[in-house]
Formats: structure tokens, sequence, C-alpha cells
């Protein structure tokens, strides 16, 4: 077998690393921040005509793996190439990094980048699109990969894989994979096991258009499981695409760390080593990203005792507690939010503790995130509002007063307009839609007050 990779650029990429050396927002950012300065209002952006790249452009890494709800690349790339944010060598963190979209522009940008975030498959992709490996030894591990005949393993039993896949597949996704897991090790085998994930889905009886699975019923599942294709020509064409966006990261890349949670405290003898954060945290309730990962979290056995909910449990936002997890919520009153969660207790109390919890953990999570910042170090935060039980729940306002609460001081803020990033619980019509996405930047200053 003598593997090729072929991956011709779009005429969108190829538009945007032909402009990628020259981009320079540098004068763009400083007009906003004397606008805002002037003014003291929110700006009215579109990033998408700030940093022309077209929708879903596949560049650079950002298209190794599907995930719901990724930010837009577009922000990122607008705040990493403001030269007054961070220093030529300095240090960006996403600390809700998700498959790491901002931590790869970090890298393309020449910073060194520093993530985390509580979904380990999210972490395994993030540190595959960041890391470059030699494209000839993914080439060969590919090869070996296909020619090796082994038993297969079996789907770890956090859903009913029966209603996933036929028993073949099943069969010829097992042997793939623990191919995988005997010819690879390092960083070839997390690159492997992240292209077999991005199979995962499209191998099932899942519904493709939506971001959970949900299982596609009647004349809709016939036809697809006409159309399904053979479990390694899948993978193979998959590999190879991935290889070729591989080769195209800057030679010897790789994220500093990707820790799995944003609350973890600094030790006591660690300095703040953080000049940028660039994140868009979750939200209350409205993102589901445990199982929109739950079959490839299966595949790879990656949830503790086979069970989602203990992933599910180390999620900011999340919606299911227990009587016995609810405990009394300690929640700064200058945040503002008491008078909207009485208002929801009244109509659903557990929806109101899930609002009031999510507000104390990532009042946790800034916590930690200002420890890190250096003295003069900027937040960028990405966020929006959405609803609880059909009220307004201003989760913008709510996160700008947590930090600036921590002594960051609000140095500018946009809104643009935006189709929703996905992931909200459609059958929880509770949840809304976000429409207008605000962007704060936000100061440490140089010296304690």
């Amino acid at each position: 077998m003598n593997l090729q990779v072929k991956q011709p650029l779009r005429d969108g990429e190829a538009r945007a690393q032909k402009h990628s050396t020259s981009w320079d927002f540098t004068a763009e950012l400083e007009r906003l921040l004397n606008d805002y300065k002037a003014r003291g209002n929110p700006i009215e952006v579109d990033f998408r005509k700030l940093v022309p790249l077209g929708a879903g452009i596949d560049r650079h890494t950002h298209l190794v793996h599907p995930y719901p709800a990724k930010l837009l690349i577009n922000i990122p790339l607008f705040f990493l190439n403001a030269g007054q944010l961070c220093p030529p060598d300095g240090t960006v963190y996403d600390p809700f990094c998700g498959s790491g979209t901002v931590l790869l522009e970090a890298i393309l940008a020449g910073r060194r980048c520093i993530g985390s975030d509580s979904n380990p498959l999210a972490r395994q992709i993030a540190q595959v699109k960041t890391t470059w490996i030699d494209p000839k030894e993914l080439l060969l591990a590919v090869e070996q990969v296909l020619a090796v005949d082994v038993e297969a393993v079996r789907f770890s039993p956090v859903m009913d894989v029966g209603k996933w896949y036929s028993e073949e597949c099943q069969l010829e996704m097992g042997r793939l994979l623990n191919a995988i897991r005997i010819v690879c090790s390092g960083s070839i085998l997390s690159f492997m096991e992240v292209c077999f994930s991005a199979c995962v889905k499209r191998l099932s009886t899942s519904d493709p258009r939506l971001s959970v699975p949900v299982r596609l019923k009647g004349e809709a599942l016939a036809g697809h499981l006409r159309s399904l294709p053979n479990v390694r020509d899948l993978f193979l064409r998959v590999a190879s695409q991935n290889i070729g966006r591989i080769e195209r990261l800057p030679q010897n890349s790789k994220p500093y760390a990707i820790f799995n949670d944003a609350r973890a405290p600094l030790s006591e003898s660690a300095e703040p080593d953080v000049d940028l954060v660039v994140s868009s945290p979750p939200y209350a309730g409205a993102q589901k990203y445990i199982r929109a990962s739950s079959l490839s979290l299966g595949w790879l056995g990656l949830a503790p005792k086979a069970k989602l909910r203990n992933l599910e449990r180390l999620n900011i936002g999340r919606e299911h507690f227990s009587l016995a997890e609810r405990r009394d919520i300690d929640l700064d009153a200058r945040v503002g939010a008491g008078e909207i969660l009485d208002d929801v207790s009244s109509i659903n109390p557990l929806r109101a503790y899930i609002a009031g919890k999510y507000l104390q953990e990532m009042s946790e999570a800034a916590d930690a995130i200002v420890a890190r910042m250096k003295p003069g170090a900027k937040l960028v935060l990405i966020v929006g509002d959405n609803q609880v039980c059909g009220k307004n729940f201003k989760t913008t306002s709510f996160l700008q007063r947590i930090f600036e609460l921590r002594g960051l001081r609000t140095q500018l803020e946009l809104v643009d307009t935006i189709k929703s990033r996905g992931l909200m619980t459609k059958r929880n019509k509770t949840a809304g839609t976000i429409e207008r996405e605000h962007v704060y930047i936000l100061a440490k200053p140089h010296e304690e007050s």
C-alpha cells in the first residue's frame, strides 16, 4: 500500500494564507478602544468583515474533527493579531478551550498556548490540532494499522451500542481501534484515535444534522444505512486529509499544557504566567458537550467507570443534579443575579439552582483565571445572553461583573450579531437561543489597588 496525501488548498484558505502574514489589526483595535473610551457604550461590529475568512474554512488543522458550538475563528484571529494585547513571546490561555480553536490560532500567531477543558475528547482533539508530527511517520503508521488483523475491542457501555451500530459495523470498528492501539503510541496514537473518532458518528445511525446523537427513523434511517461508508475506507480518507492538515502546522509546534479544570488554582509557589486570556465560557443549562461527544467517548473509553454522568458532573453549566448534590449556593450579591434567580425559582426551582450554581462555579473559575494572569494581562471574554424559563438571563453582564469584582477593568465592549453557535437544548424551550455575542476586553491592573 502506497499512501499519498493530496489535500489541495481551497480558494478560501489560499486567500487566507496569502494574507495571513500581513494580518495586523493593531490599528483597528486601537480605534475601537478609543471609541469606547470616548462613548462608553458597546460598539457594533461584524467579525466576518473585520477578518475576511469564509465560513467553514479548512484553515490548518481546524477541521481535523467536528465539535459543537465552535468559536468563530475570526474572533481569536483578530485579537491574537492585534499587537498591543500579547507580546510576541507571550502566553495565551483559553480556560474553556473545547477542541482548541483559540490554541491553534495562538500557535499560528507565534505564541505559547495553555488550555483547559473538562471534556477529555475535547482535550485530545485540541492536543492533536496543535501538535506537528512528521507526515511521513503518520503515513507509515496508517499503512501499518490497515495491514494488521487483530481482535476487536468493545464499545464502553456508556450507551446502548446496538441502537447506533450494526453487529458487523461494531466488529469492524473494534478491530480498527485495536489495530491503532497495537501499532501506535504517543502523539501518533492520539492523532489516530482522533481520526477514528471523526468517523464514529458518520458510521452510526445518528441524524447527521444534529450535534447530540438522535437516532434516525423510518425511511430516513433506511436511506442512511444504504449510504454508510466502509469503516476502513472512511478512516483512510479521514486520516489522509488530516495528515495534510497537520503538515500545514509550524514544525515542532505543540501546546505548553492542557488541563482538565478551569477552576484548578495555581500552586502556592507558582507565578502568574499568562499574558492574554481568550475564551468563550459555557452557558447555564444550555450546552450538552458530553452528550454530543458520547459515541466517541464510548469507543475511546474516556468516561470514568463507563458513566457519562461522571463527566457531566465536571462541567460548568451542567443540567443534572440529584437531590443529594444540591447544596446552598454561595453567590456574591454584587453580581446582580438575585432578582432573576428569585423569578426563575418561582417557576422552576431546579432551573434556578442550575443557573445559580453556574454563576457560583464561574466565580470559582474566575478566581483561578485571574490568578494566572500577569499584572497588565488582558482577558478577551466572548459571551452571549440566553434564556432560563423564558426569562432573559444576562450572562454577559453577570460574567463581566464577576471578573470586575476580581479587580479587572473593562476597556472595551463589542457586540456582534450572530447565528447561534448551536448546541442549545432544542427540546428545552426555556433555554432560548443566542442572537448577539458580546466581546469584552478586561485588563488586570499593573499594580494591585
